[in-house]
């Protein structure tokens, strides 16, 4: 685990320079060089001091002024770059993270747009999709902004590594460095120790709130209450608060207890040097007042260094579960070209024909079609009706070319692949909260906008009475933007139908476009939409059966199969499932 978390965050730090590696470069040379200088700073405090201890009282106060001029420019100067190169990295990192999180997003999205339908239709692909999304924006700034922090501490640790370098004290140097790194080591091990505790407490703190607002909502008191269950409730509340206590109680423990082991090896190491320069202060040239003084207060901010570096790094390292989803998608977007290349050479789809087609997901053993045989034909109007689960969905996305036969095969006009122009008004129709003209124009963006085209669409749509309520095609629909006006649902519909047509192809497909309203208008807007239809090839999909015997042939799916073809009278006189389907459902447009 530790080997899989460290590759993830050396990959994403590999893939963030890959994309801006001059700006990646800047944001870190910045703070680093701004921690190195920490090294001129303390020489020149070294050299302060000495004057006001030692040089004071041989030399009179101009000899000492003269004398300390240099070094406190020499301060003066680390103290105003630092703050510079401080203000630089913040820029630098900021733009760092827009130009990082854009691209990354870009890729994402490449992959969403070009990932076969199959495997994007995959639940746990679906999920690492979203978590890949998540870790872009907010936890990408925080890597950034870790990375940043570390970089600059540790070089302001080095500086003091080197101060005693320089000086001559090599075993010091060595005493220090050991320190350094085994105080870091342990304060990195102990946080992200705590910060997985945190995690698990606030996953069961969610829990506990969720539980004690139920314990207090006045409804689910009035349930609990009817089944007796108020005390079980109780119960599981007191559990998850015990276990949040001893948790945190825990966590807490450790971290005193690793905290004063490390304030033990800090104290020690201090007293070791202090002795060791005390005791060569007499004898040795290079051991000053000044030294000493720099090095003792270096050594005391040590520990709030390590403090401020192990806490960016924990998180850093946490996050870095995060990281491998992203590194995932990322690596799967360099199979793809961020530009994707527009067929406009179309040619009809129509007639289409299925030969023994069957289909299963690669994840799974059964065949959600089989045997599938049909023709389409040019003008033809066709139902696909079954109950849910009967394999219409996956058909369509078979038709559409998005889902490839597990076996048999599909010819589009004499052609291995769709290469056709074809419009969808799915179940779950999208409400782009765009203006009124681009809401349908989004069914064809690449041709010339023609608004006389809109102006007959909406009417065939029956949407000119939202025309002149709204006083244009430039107005936004939704929320998004201030004086947007939000519609009804049926003209969200009625728009997506629009967007279907303007697209102007050659099939039309209504998967489902109606199912969340009653049956009764389900059958008239499908009336409707078998007219607007008329030179037209459309398939229509559905459970509800009391609009389908205005279509050419109906084909009813059974369990992955086609277990009846004709049109609606030959199939109610055959007595079979449609005759039955049909019969069930006849009271609900009495």
């Amino acid at each position: 685990m530790l080997k899989k978390n460290i590759y993830n965050i050396f990959l994403i730090i590999f893939r963030i320079f890959k994309k801006n590696p001059l700006i990646f470069s800047l944001t870190f040379l910045f703070p680093l060089v701004s921690g190195l200088l920490t090294f001129y700073s303390y020489s020149a405090q070294v050299t302060l001091i000495n004057l006001v201890a030692v040089e004071s009282r041989e030399f009179t106060w101009n000899q000492v002024f003269a004398a300390a001029i240099i070094p406190v420019l020499i301060y003066i100067s680390v103290y105003g770059v630092q703050n510079l190169f401080s203000s630089i990295t913040m820029i630098i990192k900021n733009k760092l993270n827009a130009n990082v999180t854009m691209a990354f997003q870009s890729d994402i999205i490449d992959v969403a747009n070009n990932i076969d339908f199959e495997r994007f239709d995959n639940k746990e692909f679906g999920d690492k999709l979203q978590r890949a999304k998540g870790v872009v924006g907010e936890d990408l700034d925080g890597i950034t902004n870790f990375l940043v922090s570390s970089v600059g501490t540790i070089s302001s640790l080095i500086s003091i590594i080197w101060l005693s370098a320089t000086s001559g004290y090599y075993l010091i140097t060595l005493i220090i460095s050991i320190m350094i790194v085994s105080t870091l080591t342990i304060r990195l091990i102990t946080e992200v120790k705590v910060r997985r505790v945190g995690r698990e407490i606030t996953f069961d703190g969610r829990m506990g709130d969720y539980l004690s607002k139920t314990l207090e909502d006045y409804n689910a008191l009035r349930e609990m209450k009817t089944y007796n269950s108020t005390n079980y409730f109780i119960e599981l509340w007191g559990n998850m608060m015990s276990k949040q206590h001893n948790k945190r109680y825990g966590a807490r423990k450790f971290e005193i207890k690793i905290g004063t082991i490390v304030a033990f090896l800090q104290t020690t190491t201090i007293f070791i040097v202090l002795i060791f320069l005390l005791n060569r202060l007499d004898g040795n040239n290079t051991v000053t007042i000044g030294t000493i003084s720099v090095l003792f207060l270096a050594l005391l901010s040590c520990g709030n260094k390590i403090m401020s570096l192990t806490w960016p790094l924990s998180r850093l390292y946490i996050s870095s579960s995060k990281l491998y989803d992203l590194n995932e998608v990322l690596e799967i977007s360099h199979n793809y070209s961020n530009k994707v290349e527009i067929n406009k050479n179309y040619q009809s789809l129509i007639p289409i024909t299925f030969s023994n087609v069957s289909f299963k997901y690669s994840i799974s053993e059964k065949y959600v079609l089989s045997n599938i045989n049909m023709t389409i034909k040019p003008g033809e109007k066709i139902a696909i009706v079954g109950e849910n689960g009967a394999g219409k969905s996956t058909l369509i996305k078979l038709i559409l070319g998005q889902y490839r036969p597990s076996s048999g095969f599909i010819d589009w006009n004499n052609c291995k692949y769709p290469n056709g122009k074809v419009s969808v008004v799915f179940q779950n129709f999208i409400k782009f909260e765009l203006s009124l003209r681009e809401n349908i124009i989004l069914g064809n963006v690449n041709e010339n906008i023609d608004d006389e085209r809109v102006m007959e669409i909406l009417e065939k749509c029956e949407l000119m009475d939202l025309f002149h309520e709204l006083g244009g095609l430039d107005v936004e629909l939704g929320q998004i933007y201030e004086g947007g006006r939000q519609l009804s649902g049926g003209q969200w519909q009625k728009l997506a139908i629009a967007r279907a047509l303007y697209n102007d192809a050659d099939l039309i497909i209504f998967d489902e476009p109606t199912s969340a309203i009653d049956p009764i208008s389900e059958m008239k807007i499908y009336q409707k939409l078998i007219d607007i239809c008329q030179d037209k090839t459309a398939i229509f999909i559905s459970h509800r059966l009391g609009w389908a015997k205005s279509v050419d042939r109906i084909y009813v799916l059974e369990s992955g199969i086609i277990a009846e073809e004709g049109n609606h009278e030959q199939l109610i006189a055959n007595n079979g499932l449609y005759s039955d389907m049909f019969n069930l459902q006849s009271s609900w447009y009495k």
